[in-house]
């Protein structure tokens, strides 16, 4: 996520593991709480249950009327994974951070592709050819397929602005002058 975020070229983002969803939803709630920050919460749904995804968002509901202003913390649920929502296939995934992907990755893709992307994620400071970091090259043409998938974009548009229209952005403070 973070390399994407890093592609779609947006500020002002921090990418936190939250560790879980449970974790994950009470660090966001946290947030919202402390920084008074819009927080987006994204984790995977682990489910394509159509009943087992409603009660995970009732879940989610049930948390949000202790945080000031609903538009102040969001989920986004990944169905049934963000791997999967994003790199609906190997080709789709080795096309867009220009990767090659042996037999054995390709055929494990169908059934855990978590597993294969995890191998290419890099370690902080372990920048090469063979591991995905923020600001590696992506294929623009095949980026731009894996930026129109629909969750990508709803993240992504709430991430450049996560106000909305009744609630006006803030004003920024004046520095000083000298």
């Amino acid at each position: 996520m973070r390399t994407l975020i890093a592609a779609a070229k947006l500020t002002d983002v921090v990418v936190a593991d939250g560790g879980g969803k449970s974790p994950a939803l009470s660090l966001a709630k946290s947030i919202v709480l402390s920084r008074g920050a819009p927080v987006g919460v994204l984790v995977d749904a682990d489910t394509t249950d159509e009943a087992m995804v409603r009660e995970q968002r009732q879940a989610f509901n049930d948390l949000r009327p202790s945080v000031p202003s609903r538009q102040d913390l969001r989920l986004f649920l990944a169905v049934p994974t963000l791997e999967a929502e994003l790199f609906p296939n190997a080709e789709t995934f080795s096309q867009i951070f220009r990767v090659d992907l042996t037999e054995g990755q390709i055929r494990r893709f169908k059934t855990d592709p978590m597993s294969v992307v995890k191998s290419f994620l890099s370690i902080p400071g372990d920048y090469s050819e063979t591991r995905i970091a923020p600001g590696r090259p992506m294929d623009a043409k095949a980026a731009k397929k894996g930026f129109d998938r629909p969750l990508l974009k709803e993240v992504l548009a709430f991430l450049a602005d996560p106000l909305t229209p009744e609630r006006p952005r803030p004003a920024r403070r004046k520095e000083p002058e000298d």
